[in-house]
């Protein structure tokens, strides 16, 4: 009896888990391994992956598990040498998903191939690659359109087809000069891209922390409704408390005197503390403006102010919207001291850094009252 139970057993676990999307042993174990993933706690990922790749061993999610590990416990600095570990581990992701499934037709392979490539791609593009980024950009939208016509059925696609359905209309919208060479892709609809990428925060597994993290950055960056940001930026906060990539961009959309006054200064510490000098930049630049905006102690602001872009000039492509924030508080204090000349420098570097209107606004409006 018990022979024939275990062999049901075995069965149930590997007639359940042959496929990720489908909820089983493996299932769980990727899962498990992708909040480890997320909370950059690369051992125990590597303990769930190991153990998802002793079932699956073949399954092109093993190596993109083993990528999304490098990425997360490095984000944003990935130096040339991490890169090149991830671009082993995409390649073989990509390989394997078409070893199993050569025209790429299967909703996983799919998806796997899709995302590799689209890893690929964002990295050849920071690493200056554009031709290289193009495309492997290419390979991904020719998946992504695959995935448009079965996102109903696995949720896992909501992200890419969200984001596409939203930044297609978006992106030429702010940036009209790309507007004539987006002609030939299928339109786009702003407001069932949002939806699709609120259900993916939900619904989806593999993609919901990602679809956290880009809806949170279309509220900062786009649709200018920083408190929306918040919610998807607490909860990621909450349910991974060593992701400083989220803390950074949690203390971002509290931005503002009002929501900064009930911050919680434990996360402007842990971001100081943390070795990255883009979380340090991060951390001071908010210290100072705590100081600045709710201790109103404005020695101690541009002290952490000073430090804090001290820390970004060490990291010359990253970093834009906590270095162009810092040089616009420090500005605002030496208005006070009356310094005007150094104040109207960092202000043209708070301009030429800036990323949201919110900093261009206020620089622009302080230079003309100098």
């Amino acid at each position: 009896m018990k022979k024939i139970l275990t062999l049901f057993l075995l069965f149930g676990i590997f007639s359940s888990t042959a496929q990720v999307f489908e909820r089983g042993y493996v299932h769980d174990l990727v899962k498990k391994g992708t909040d480890h993933i997320y909370n950059a706690a690369s051992d125990s990922a590597e303990f769930y992956i190991s153990k998802a790749e002793q079932h699956i061993p073949n399954h092109p999610v093993i190596p993109l598990m083993r990528a999304m590990t490098i990425l997360w416990s490095n984000i944003p600095l990935i130096s040339e040498e991490l890169f090149n570990e991830m671009e082993v581990q995409l390649d073989s992701a990509i390989a394997l998903a078409k070893a199993k499934d050569p025209n790429l037709d299967e909703p996983e392979m799919i998806f796997f191939a899709m995302a590799s490539y689209g890893l690929l791609a964002e990295y050849y593009a920071d690493q200056g690659s554009t031709m290289k980024a193009v495309g492997e950009a290419n390979r991904a939208y020719g998946l992504m359109k695959k995935g448009f016509d079965i996102v109903d059925e696995h949720p896992e696609f909501l992200l890419t087809t969200g984001l596409y359905n939203y930044f297609r209309e978006k992106y030429p919208e702010k940036h009209p000069m790309y507007k004539p060479l987006l002609w030939f892709f299928r339109s786009g609809d702003m407001e069932l891209g949002l939806k699709q990428l609120e259900k993916a925060c939900t619904e989806s597994f593999l993609t919901r922390v990602e679809a956290h993290v880009y809806l949170s950055y279309i509220y900062l960056r786009y649709e200018m409704e920083p408190r929306l940001a918040q919610g998807y930026l607490f909860e990621l906060c909450s349910l991974y408390p060593n992701n400083y990539y989220a803390k950074a961009k949690y203390l971002e959309s509290l931005a503002n005197p009002q929501d900064f006054q009930n911050v919680p200064i434990n996360v402007i510490y842990d971001l100081i503390h943390h070795n990255s000098p883009y979380y340090k930049l991060a951390g001071y630049v908010f210290l100072g403006y705590f100081e600045e905006k709710v201790v109103k102690n404005q020695k101690k602001a541009e002290y952490a102010y000073r430090l804090g872009l001290k820390y970004g000039d060490t990291i010359p492509n990253h970093g834009e919207f906590f270095k162009s924030f810092g040089y616009l508080g420090l500005a605002r204090v030496l208005v006070e001291k009356r310094e005007n000349e150094e104040a109207k420098e960092l202000l043209d570097l708070a301009l030429t850094y800036a990323e949201t209107e919110q900093v261009e606004l206020e620089a622009k409006k302080l230079l003309s009252e100098l």
